[in-house]
């Protein structure tokens, strides 16, 4: 397998990358760096990008990085410098500060609408969103930790099938102390 280090900014915008990191690395970053991108590169508005992580903390986490990282732009672009070296890097690639200034500025405007989701609630929205064309339901619930469905399952499979079993059975399971537990 080739490994590459990754660029932010010369990583091409299509296709697909996989980015192997532990934690601490700048994944944030990166991802604030790639939104960014995409706003000026592709010229894409928050609500055409889709970001996806894996806890609400994170979600929460990216959604305030993304933010300042897209306010930090628009002081970059405004006074012409920057501390940072991936935005000095990508300022100087703007072909027009001034339309650059104007992605940014409306993209801080719009950006309550950024879709930023764990994997579940992206999924609850889009099952919401598309009920009819997946044949959902409005109100369908995703859960997350199934262990109560389970335990409703096999009560039910226990009173079914335990309460109608001979005697016999029953006086064997009592016995030996078995409970919908085992």
């Amino acid at each position: 397998m080739d490994y590459k280090v990754f660029d932010p900014i010369e990583t091409p915008l299509e296709g697909a990358n996989l980015i192997e990191a532990s934690a601490g690395t700048g994944k944030t970053y990166t991802i604030s760096g790639l939104f960014l991108r995409l706003l000026l590169e592709k010229n894409l508005s928050v609500h055409e990008i889709l970001v996806v992580t894996f806890t609400e903390a994170a979600t929460q986490e990216l959604r305030d990085r993304i933010r300042s990282k897209i306010r930090e732009a628009v002081d970059a672009v405004s006074t012409g410098k920057s501390g940072d070296s991936f935005l000095t890097r990508l300022m100087r690639q703007q072909a027009s500060p001034d339309t650059a200034l104007r992605i940014l500025q409306e993209a801080l405007r719009a950006f309550d609408e950024a879709s930023i989701f764990t994997i579940h609630g992206f999924c609850r929205r889009m099952l919401h969103e598309n009920a009819f064309e997946s044949g959902s339901l409005f109100d369908t619930e995703l859960v997350t930790d199934p262990s109560a469905m389970i335990q409703e399952s096999v009560e039910d499979f226990w009173r079914r099938n335990f309460y109608t079993a001979s005697p016999l059975f029953v006086n064997y399971a009592l016995t030996n102390r078995f409970t919908p537990g085992d």
